[in-house]
């Protein structure tokens, strides 16, 4: 994944989250936590090549 990517998918996740958290849906919330676990893990896979 490029940065861009990941910076798109986290975005995503938020814009899901929010829409749910406004609209009291809890299956959005549950649903957002996908592409914000993926963004998450691979900024941390990124970071991590740097110290490695």
């Amino acid at each position: 994944m490029s940065f861009l990517t990941i910076i798109a998918v986290l975005i995503l996740g938020i814009v899901m989250f929010s829409i749910g958290f406004a609209t009291k849906k809890k299956w959005i919330k549950l649903l957002s936590i996908i592409p914000l676990a993926i963004s998450l893990w691979q900024i941390a896979i990124l970071f991590s090549i740097g110290y490695g």
